[in-house]
């Protein structure tokens, strides 16, 4: 379009010096006296014409001033079909704003294919989306501009794989950016289509999951995502400095699941991390805790017992609670006994045996029988009432 403009222009142009040529011929061919005959005497000289009359001078004017109207209305056509200026950020945003798909897809092709300078510049405008978070949302998520972009990637596949591995290595250490999410979201699966292709770019992928999970994990839930799509165990390593971070507690219940599907290697980095944090009322602690009963559960014979009587009684406590959240036998009785009786809140007592009551009846109704070794109150009410019950429906089947 632009070069159309370009071209309607240069007609315009030629077309208005051609009017006045003609004009001038035409003043020129009147003026000009007849050819001479060979048998004619040469004419004397004529006078000088003089200036020209008022009508030809209306007449060039107004054909100046239609010349100047034209180049006015052609200049106006080619700046409405000329993309703004500014840059390749410019123009891309403005088909972003204007939701043109065809026209992202073009623009975005002539950068896909322009290699590095191409792709810096499709990374420029991706991050100055991110800076406007209507606008990412806007492009990750408006059907005709999402059309746009799979189109492309349908096409130009190892185009695609350049991109997206220039993408990787400049935004690192923007752990926290929309962009980073959105390419965990896309690799993987483009990857698992492309199975057996673009191994260097997978390998990429899994040494920047590697480093994003040493530098504390941003989008965790995408990584481990991605993890799983691409059927990576990273060095449970690299897993600890989230779990060890304060600031990332909100992290740890996904950490620690990861770990305990990792064998005895993720047993053993829960076991450091229960006896080096102490404090089971961490929700951490507790967590790995729970996990790590739970697989003594699971066939790992011995686990649990080491921290059902463990020395702190914050980890005693905690692990005891998660204890009988699994069937026990009778000879446990005292060790429930125990833990009604420690310093636990009344919803513990509660919850305690309601796990009792479900996963060992032996033990609850052992502790009904000996209700007065209960010294809660709560837990001791809880007991008399049901054994109370207990008695009622006897006596009515008598």
């Amino acid at each position: 379009m632009h070069e159309r403009c370009g071209r309607l222009r240069t007609i315009g142009a030629t077309f208005t010096v051609a009017a006045l040529l003609a004009l001038t011929a035409g003043s020129c061919r009147r003026e000009a006296p007849p050819n001479a005959s060979p048998s004619q005497k040469e004419p004397s000289p004529q006078p000088s014409p003089g200036p020209k009359g008022p009508p030809e001078a209306a007449e060039l004017e107004k054909l100046r001033t239609r010349a100047a109207a034209l180049e006015t209305q052609l200049a106006s056509l080619a700046d409405k079909n000329t993309p703004p200026g500014g840059g390749a950020q410019v123009a891309l945003m403005g088909h972003l704003d204007s939701l043109n798909g065809q026209g992202l897809y073009t623009a975005m092709e002539k950068r896909l294919l322009g290699e590095e300078k191409g792709h810096r510049e499709l990374l420029q405008f991706f991050i100055a989306c991110d800076q406007e978070h209507e606008k990412i949302l806007t492009l990750t998520h408006d059907s005709r501009l999402v059309f746009a972009m799979l189109r492309l990637v349908a096409i130009y596949p190892g185009e695609t794989a350049a991109l997206c591995a220039y993408m990787i290595r400049n935004t690192r250490e923007q752990t926290g950016s929309f962009v980073r999410r959105e390419l965990y979201n896309f690799l993987p699966v483009f990857l698992n289509y492309h199975r057996g292709k673009y191994p260097e770019l997978r390998q990429f992928l899994k040494e920047d999951i590697v480093f994003q999970l040493q530098k504390g994990g941003d989008y965790l839930y995408k990584l481990m995502l991605a993890m799983r799509d691409l059927q990576f165990k990273p060095p449970v390593d690299s897993m600890l400095p989230i779990l060890y971070s304060e600031e990332k507690r909100s992290l740890h219940g996904a950490v620690l699941s990861h770990l305990a599907g990792r064998g005895d290697e993720g047993l053993q980095a829960m076991i450091k991390f229960v006896e080096e944090g102490g404090d089971a009322l961490q929700q951490g602690v507790s967590q790995a805790l729970k996990h790590i009963v739970d697989l003594d559960a699971a066939g790992r014979k011995g686990l649990a017992l080491r921290f059902v009587g463990h020395k702190n009684p914050a980890i005693r406590k905690a692990a005891t609670f998660y204890y009988f959240g699994h069937p026990r036998e009778p000879a446990d009785f005292e060790r429930a006994l125990g833990y009604l009786n420690s310093e636990v809140t009344v919803a513990q007592q509660t919850l305690i045996l309601g796990k009792l009551k479900r996963n060992s009846p032996a033990i609850y109704q052992q502790l009904i029988k000996e209700s007065g070794k209960v010294r809660a109150e709560k837990a001791k009410a809880i007991l008399e009432k049901a054994a109370a019950r207990a008695k009622k429906e006897a006596g009515d089947e008598g």
